[in-house]
């Protein structure tokens, strides 16, 4: 059997050799605005619950307002919170409706939180902040949300039958996103 150039390219982008579309991709950079907005959007609104001054960013919210330590605590955890029903809803909707989309949204919660995990070497992120405040140590949150998002994103991603070649793309891809959104946040405050 003979197959022409362009229909082994098709074969190669839409399913034989990958389970994900191109468009996907275009979907998952979107998405992971998205994401951001959403988890930077529950500190803002945490602490201006509390009526706090906040400046809002891409990847970040600045608190311009003295805060107890445990309303900063709360403010701290807002973010990942979401984040975390963010991807406990993606995963309900993969598992149950196989939804590409649905993927989108539980990688990029997996994802945001595992960079920020790793970027808690130089300064502890959200969840190791609220990890420090209940005395858990710094890594304890930081290790448990992360590896949690990653057990999930395992499952959904062989309930969509992916192979490393997604994997390997939603990697790049997504660290493409993640770099965008922090070079472009020095533009947005």
């Amino acid at each position: 059997m003979r197959v022409s150039t362009q229909a082994s390219h098709n074969l190669v982008l839409t399913g034989v050799f990958m389970k994900l579309k191109p468009s996907f991709f275009f979907w998952l950079v979107v998405v992971f605005f998205i994401t951001n907005l959403l988890h930077e959007g529950a500190h803002w609104l945490m602490g201006t619950a509390f009526g706090f001054d906040m400046q809002y960013g891409l990847n970040i919210v600045r608190y311009l307002s003295p805060a107890e330590p445990w309303q900063r605590m709360m403010c701290d955890a807002a973010g990942p919170v979401l984040t975390i029903l963010q991807a406990l809803v993606a995963y309900a909707l993969v598992q149950r409706k196989a939804s590409t989309i649905a993927f989108a949204f539980l990688y990029t919660a997996m994802f945001s939180r595992l960079t920020a995990g790793l970027v808690s070497f130089l300064h502890p992120n959200d969840e190791a902040r609220v990890s420090m405040y209940f005395g858990l140590g710094k890594w304890t949150l930081p290790v448990l949300v992360a590896g949690g998002l990653i057990v999930l994103v395992v499952k959904a991603s062989k309930r969509l039958g992916l192979n490393w070649k997604d994997q390997v793309l939603c990697y790049l891809v997504a660290s493409l996103a993640v770099s965008a959104i922090v070079g472009l946040d020095r533009f947005v405050l």
